[in-house]
């Protein structure tokens, strides 16, 4: 590439900041990430501070980070850590680049950033900007889905169990068992001018319809439709989460008689209780009902590679 014109989508004079997550036990895959970062910026005239958030740390290293303003901001870490930056710069100039370093890595894989460290310093470097949407359920942000029910409970499980293998096993044991003894809820959904009661053990919501597909991790179709999409499961036995997750596994979702699917811009979820567990992105909120869902078209500008078509003319 030149030295004129842009680099991870943004002009080469720009400002620059790298956010690392320490507590996702990442340090020391974490450093050659870094470095090759700071040298690929460096060849452009780009010297980026770092910021490393130690465990129970994140929010001082993000506020320490937002202080900064940078134009660019790099995420090394999991969906968790690029949720709350992402929290953090809404509204901002400031565009997230996104270094996968997680479990799951929904959002890198949605905008097909290579899981691989290297491979997506190189993508990113010859990416653009483009704008994605949002989710907000109580004021929390989510970028791809928020979930409640017996998933909630299985993220605390696998926190609790961090880096214990039996615990780890056990953690799915134990959800697996929940999920087919958890009491169904009555829940009271509105989504745009539909009103209905559902009995379920679980709803998700996600920023955008996932795509039909046949896929071991869920992805969506596109992130800027300015649409949430509901898959509300309908209580049909023990079983009813397994055959939902079959169904979403299998590209089904939308069209399975177990599942109520609806597309809003905005969406009022309540329920006989004063609070919800819900999970934002892998993350646990304890949310006052009722849940209000909105999405925010366009409101997080991110650093995604270019499509294979446009890179190859």
């Amino acid at each position: 590439m030149d030295r004129v014109g842009h680099v991870f989508g943004v002009k080469r004079e720009c400002s620059a900041a790298i956010l690392v997550n320490a507590r996702s036990g990442l340090t020391r895959r974490s450093l050659p990430v870094i470095e090759l970062l700071t040298e690929a910026l460096s060849h452009r005239a780009i010297y980026p501070r770092v910021f490393m958030a130690a465990a129970g740390h994140m929010e001082e290293a993000i506020a320490a980070c937002r202080r900064e303003e940078p134009d660019l901001l790099f995420v090394i870490g999991g969906d968790g850590t690029i949720l709350a930056a992402a929290e953090a710069f809404l509204g901002t100039k400031t565009a997230l680049a996104i270094i996968p370093g997680g479990t799951v890595n929904q959002l890198a894989r949605d905008l097909g950033i290579p899981l691989d460290p290297a491979a997506a310093v190189s993508a990113l470097a010859a990416g653009a900007l483009r704008a994605i949407d949002v989710g907000v359920v109580n004021g929390r942000a989510f970028l791809c889905t928020a979930v409640t029910g017996p998933l909630a409970k299985l993220q605390r499980y696998r926190e609790e169990a961090r880096g214990r293998l039996w615990a780890t096993l056990g953690s799915f044991v134990m959800t697996g068992f929940k999920a087919t003894t958890l009491r169904p809820a009555k829940l009271s959904i509105r989504a745009g001018s539909a009103t209905w009661q559902e009995e379920t053990r679980g709803v998700i919501v996600s920023v955008n319809p996932l795509a039909e597909i046949v896929s071991r991790v869920p992805l969506r179709e596109r992130l800027d439709g300015g649409l949430l999409a509901v898959y509300a499961a309908r209580e049909s036995g023990y079983f009813t989460l397994f055959r939902m997750a079959a169904a979403i596994l299998a590209g089904r979702a939308r069209h399975h008689p177990d599942i109520a699917y609806h597309e809003c811009a905005e969406l009022t979820l309540d329920a006989k209780r004063r609070f919800i567990t819900v999970l934002n992105d892998g993350e646990i909120r304890r949310l006052a009902t009722p849940l209000r869902l909105e999405v925010k078209p366009g409101a997080l500008t991110v650093v995604a590679p270019l499509p294979a078509v446009a890179v190859a003319a």
